[in-house]
């Protein structure tokens, strides 16, 4: 076969048997010259591409872009593995851990280059990738979004910046990173790649949903999201909302249909993903840092990262960071507790996935999460958060003490 798959069954439909073969990177998309492949959203909110086989002349460039199909050559060891915080308040206070991210992006601007990273779109319907080269544009791109966003025309964009000899600087998911590397074709020294301990994505649909239940209950618009908010701490994810007539809402996420629909409903292709552990095609490798005691040197009760370097350029960028504590640490202390790093998603939970999605997709969001949750869940989703952190905070007095 020339060219990839058919993913679909009919137009909005895609086939359920063979979808997980694709992660909705679009490099396919950009790296048609024919302009034969376009990306289509299917019933779960996911995008797969459609192949026009009038315009396709079975050059092969789709397959061999594809960060699914080929396997990933490099799983060699990482160089160096951190633990780290920026010292910046505004940095570290709107970011979802330690701001490492932040931090590479703003050496990047200050050193003249550019930075792709995801956006949420106006509304909060969906998310984007977007090209920042100014301080005063980067904040969109901190916090955790867990919704796959658009990324039609970006490899092209970056490539254009690298021509440049700028530095560029890629922040994305494990198998975005890996299809621009697959779609650039050879190695560019002025660029750098960040990717995210990633434990899945969920669709955009699930986040439009899960907006308009909200705004029906609060009685107004929507005007801000951060599913991983610190006015309340680090230590339980929160997410906040505020609405057009003032009101103000924090929850625990993994106690709102929005937290929940992420562990429940993943884009297939994650529950079968190549790109954990070792492998891996980044520079750089980011998360939360979870598992850490506040008698570890390198706590800080506002986030931390987790670090690790698989790239002599990514060890450089990182050293040379401004306004950031950066703690050597051991290999398995900086990853046991990282499921996300660790392993993909069970059987178990892809069944669960199959339930939550027939629920979601032929009733609503609403329906999914009550046919579906745990106790656990309604235990987050009807008790106050601060009786939660509380909680939290106490479980972790005794067992970090063992």
């Amino acid at each position: 076969m020339r060219h990839i798959e058919n993913f679909w069954l009919d137009s909005n439909t895609s086939d359920k048997v063979n979808r997980w073969k694709c992660c909705g990177c679009s490099a396919c998309e950009s790296i048609c010259g024919k302009k034969a492949i376009a990306m289509h959203v299917d019933q779960e909110g996911f995008m797969y591409p459609i192949v026009n086989r009038n315009l396709c002349v079975d050059c092969g460039l789709c397959v061999s872009v594809c960060p699914i199909i080929n396997r990933c050559e490099d799983d060699a060891a990482y160089l160096k593995s951190f633990g780290g915080f920026s010292t910046n308040e505004r940095i570290i206070n709107s970011c979802a851990s330690g701001g490492v991210a932040t931090a590479l992006s703003i050496l990047t601007i200050q050193n003249g280059g550019t930075v792709f990273g995801v956006q949420y779109n106006d509304d909060y319907s969906s998310a984007e990738y977007i090209r920042i080269d100014s301080l005063d544009d980067l904040w969109s791109l901190c916090s955790s979004k867990y919704i796959q966003p658009s990324k039609s025309g970006i490899h092209a964009l970056v490539k254009k910046e690298l021509l440049t000899g700028h530095p560029v600087l890629f922040v994305g998911c494990p198998c975005d990173v890996a299809a621009l590397r697959r779609y650039l074709h050879k190695e560019y020294d002025n660029l750098l790649t960040c990717e995210l301990f990633c434990a899945g994505i969920t669709s955009a649909k699930l986040l439009t949903d899960y907006r308009a239940i909200r705004e029906k209950k609060v009685g107004s618009k929507l005007v801000a999201l951060n599913v991983r908010n610190k006015d309340k701490g680090w230590f339980v994810q929160h997410i906040k909302e505020v609405y057009e007539n003032g009101k103000i809402i924090y929850k625990n996420h993994f106690g709102t249909y929005l937290g929940y629909g992420f562990l429940a409903f993943r884009r297939p292709s994650c529950y079968h993903c190549q790109y954990k552990q070792n492998t891996t095609y980044c520079d750089i490798k980011v998360g939360d840092f979870w598992g850490i005691k506040n008698t570890d040197p390198f706590w800080n009760p506002k986030g931390v990262s987790v670090i690790l370097a698989k790239t002599k350029k990514g060890v450089f960028a990182l050293e040379a960071l401004k306004e950031f504590k950066l703690y050597e640490v051991d290999y398995a202390k900086a990853t046991t507790n990282n499921n996300g790093f660790v392993g993909t998603p069970s059987n178990a939970l892809e069944a669960k996935r199959d339930i939550f999605a027939h629920e979601f997709i032929y009733k609503n969001l609403e329906e999914a999460c009550r046919t579906t949750a745990p106790l656990s869940f309604w235990i987050k989703y009807y008790i106050p958060s601060s009786f939660h952190s509380a909680l939290k905070r106490l479980y972790h007095s005794i067992i970090d003490k063992e």
